[in-house]
């Protein structure tokens, strides 16, 4: 696919190459050995997940919608309030802020709040589908030590004392499988904690309640907390689910595409995506192999109910000084700075990248939110997007710069069949023609001459922030997006951005289809096609505060004056 009209590139060797390629040579794996070798292996890693829920902190069937869980036009986050007692569903709808002063206060113990979670996190599993690992009773072991530390000492083992976290399933986690979805490291018991995970125990989280991921040969498909038959977003989608229905109130998750941003959009919570190097992923599971990072580079960040609890992650574990754990790690501390005053931000809205027009219920939640930013003061101003389909094109280059050959060895291992939309990723870019080392300076030249050119158009236009739609449109039904140049264009120049919810909602009435619409390109005609209107009626609308590189302090602040807007 290729736009109808596109000039100026920075991309121009390759420009005239399809940023598809066809099928991968994987194509449908081995059925016999997947079935005679991996099917077994597969149902005793459920059978497992089934064994470790509380059976008496499941949702009566009364409660839960006929039929399919999967195709049910059905809000879980209603479910809860049904079925825990009040002090429990109390303690849970805390922020992740909120029970860390708590805890310190001792109004609650570590025990008190993770057993609530852990029941709101059973009904949210047995709804949306969400954990790869159920760990609840390692996390009610740690809470217990926790508690036991602190009345024996008087102290809190670190800022995050007794919160409970999770996880998603890619980061490596001692004594337990880290699979990262692939059915052939299905016997990858990892013997020590992942460096972000050793972190966060560090600071006292009682990790974890869930290992969490999106649909995957092992567990199946996520659904969307707001509505169970569509997409809860990926790959951390299980994250987004379970933080929306409140089952944690603080997790992490792992963004090379839009992968925080996207779970949080469609859930309607929070989520960070810093700039690289910030945070450590090293010994971690990710289907790739180095010369990944040399054009694009995935990083972790957490996601949560507020703001104030992203702020609080950051801020906690920089003081575990992650650059002399991790060497591939920024050493750059914690920055505390002012909160700015509205009338002291000048914020531009994107509302169209010049690739896809968003559909009706995003362009409602940008105007929506301009309305508001003008009205707190904030100096507003229309954003004219630049180069974004070079951006989307070096990305997809960037995902199969190996030829796929880390995808395919993890896939061979078990002969696992492809999910629905891993044969698309397998032909992004040059597909399996892995690049010469002469391809990959140039798509890593294009890629600094864009995060050059976004600079001095930064300075230039005199804008702080950029806010822009996360993806075209609200959660999709499942296995459907194919084009992330929303988020991927924010990887490309690794700027830090802040996923967040408008509060509105899509509506049919008010975000009828555009059937009128003439499609610009190949890419729109197929994603501005997927807009149901009927379908997306009642999904939240999240969208996506963007500002420069390193500046993940300067951007969270700058998103509590966007919620403070948003509220009033």
């Amino acid at each position: 696919m290729s736009p109808a009209k596109v000039t100026n590139r920075v991309v121009i060797d390759h420009a005239a190459e399809p940023l598809t390629t066809g099928p991968s040579r994987y194509n449908k794996g081995d059925p016999a050995r997947f079935e005679a070798d991996w099917l077994p292996k597969i149902k005793a890693y459920n059978d497992a997940i089934t064994a470790a829920i509380p059976k008496e902190y499941l949702a009566p069937a009364e409660l839960l919608p006929e039929g399919d869980l999967d195709t049910a036009d059905f809000d879980a986050t209603t479910v809860p309030e049904k079925v825990m007692d009040a002090e429990d569903f109390a303690i849970t709808e805390l922020t992740a802020t909120e029970i860390a002063k708590k805890i310190k206060d001792k109004d609650l113990t570590a025990v008190k709040v993770i057993t609530a979670f852990i029941k709101r996190a059973t009904i949210a599993h047995q709804l949306t589908n969400c954990a790869m690992e159920i760990l609840f009773d390692y996390g009610l072991a740690r809470a217990q030590e926790l508690d036991e530390y602190y009345e024996k000492t008087g102290k809190t083992i670190g800022p995050l004392h007794g919160v409970p976290l999770s996880l998603k399933e890619h980061y490596n986690f001692a004594g337990r499988v880290t699979h990262g979805s692939f059915v052939g490291l299905l016997d990858n018991v990892t013997p020590e904690f992942s460096v972000t995970n050793q972190i966060m125990y560090d600071l006292g989280c009682p990790q974890c309640l869930m290992h969490l991921d999106s649909f995957n040969n092992i567990t199946g498909r996520g659904r969307n907390a707001r509505k169970l038959k569509m997409s809860p977003g990926g790959s951390p989608s299980g994250e987004g689910s379970l933080i929306a229905m409140k089952g944690s109130p603080l997790g992490i998750g792992s963004d090379i595409g839009g992968s925080i941003r996207s779970p949080a959009a469609f859930n309607g919570i929070w989520g960070l995506k810093p700039s690289s190097k910030r945070l450590s992923m090293a010994k971690s599971v990710v289907p790739t192999i180095d010369t990944y990072d040399e054009l694009i580079n995935g990083v972790y960040g957490p996601m949560s109910n507020s703001p104030e609890d992203l702020e609080l992650f950051m801020k906690a574990y920089f003081t575990q000084e992650p650059w002399m754990k991790d060497q591939q790690c920024v050493p750059i501390p914690w920055r505390e700075v002012p909160q700015p005053k509205a009338e002291e931000l000048t914020i531009g809205i994107c509302y169209d990248d010049g690739v896809v027009k968003p559909h009706p219920p995003v362009l409602r939640g940008l105007k929506h939110v301009e309305q508001k930013l003008r009205a707190a003061g904030v100096n507003v101003v229309t954003w004219e997007p630049h180069r974004v389909y070079e951006a989307a094109e070096i990305a997809n280059v960037a995902y199969t710069c190996d030829g796929n050959y880390a995808s395919v060895e993890r896939l061979a291992a078990s002969g696992e069949p492809t999910a629905p939309l891993t044969d698309h990723y397998l032909s992004m870019g040059k597909g399996d023609k892995a690049l010469t080392g002469v391809e990959t300076q140039f798509y890593a030249n294009s890629r600094e001459i864009l995060r050059q050119e976004y600079l001095e158009l930064f300075n230039s236009r005199g804008v702080d922030f950029i806010i822009a739609p996360t993806y075209v449109g609200v959660a999709p039904k499942p296995h459907e997006v194919k084009y992330w140049g929303y988020t991927s264009l924010w990887n490309i120049l690794d700027y830090t951005c802040v996923t967040f919810p408008t509060g509105i909602k899509a509506d049919k009435k008010l975000d009828p289809e555009d059937k009128e619409y003439t499609p610009r390109n190949e890419y729109e005609d197929y994603e501005y096609g997927l807009y149901d209107a009927d379908a997306a009626d009642g999904l939240p609308i999240g969208l996506t505060l963007a500002g420069r590189r390193y500046t993940e302090e300067a951007v969270l602040k700058a998103s509590k004056v966007v919620a403070d807007a948003l509220a009033a």
